[in-house]
């Protein structure tokens, strides 16, 4: 009995490891639904209308109080924490059907930290342009660079932006190059624009908002 229990502590013990060492990508898996879902609700009943300007993306977007940041611009945000360019494809309809007048993107991140094929990501963001054009052939579309977090991913940011650029090239797209401003130089987030080393923190949204006003009033 005694090394029953033996087992099943050394079990518990290396789930707990695995769980903090490997927290982000449980988060996504497990707790991501249910919180998918009540933004979705949300989102049902405070439809997009073609007035609006759509902020779209993961939890970078999520956190921002874009009412406060972009004030009379009548802007919506459509970000949910967690989200991928396969969850943003999933509820797209959502914003097409609204036909808004502009549409801003961030994402990728959460892709790279979850070991998404860059291949894949970049046919995602193609997939969504191509929706967003045949649903919503009105909506100006602004694609954005994924922003810098820890060092160690600087080389797989800086490539999928260097495809994002591209993209937005080949559709004569705007692309705002966000990455720049909030870079340090060591390759990671600069520390006074997050609180955790991916988030922003509040003069991180006023850098964005620096960055991104123009084209929204534009």
């Amino acid at each position: 009995m005694g090394a029953v229990l033996l087992l099943i502590g050394a079990v518990l013990v290396a789930l707990a490891l695995f769980a903090w060492n490997f927290g982000g990508r449980i988060a996504h898996a497990v707790t991501h639904p249910a919180k998918e879902r009540g933004r979705l609700s949300f989102f049902e009943a405070y439809p997009v209308g073609p007035e609006n300007i759509v902020m779209l993306g993961d939890s970078i977007t999520a956190g921002g109080e874009w009412e406060a940041i972009l004030p009379g611009a009548r802007v919506l945000n459509r970000g949910i924490r967690g989200d991928q360019t396969d969850d943003l494809l999933r509820r797209l309809g959502d914003v097409t059907q609204g036909r808004p007048r502009k549409l801003f993107v961030l994402i990728g991140t959460n892709d790279i930290g979850n070991g998404v094929a860059q291949d894949r990501t970049v046919a995602n963001l193609s997939s969504l342009l191509d929706r967003v054009a045949h649903d919503s052939p009105g909506t100006a579309i602004y694609l954005q660079s994924v922003l810098p977090r820890d060092a160690r991913y600087r080389t797989k940011i800086e490539a999928l932006n260097a495809r994002i650029a591209q993209l937005a090239a080949e559709r004569a797209l705007p692309f705002l190059d966000l990455y720049p401003s909030f870079v340090s130089p060591d390759g990671g987030i600069r520390e006074e624009l997050t609180y955790d080393g991916i988030h922003l923190s509040g003069t991180g949204y006023r850098k964005w908002q620096e960055l991104v006003q123009q084209h929204v009033r534009s």
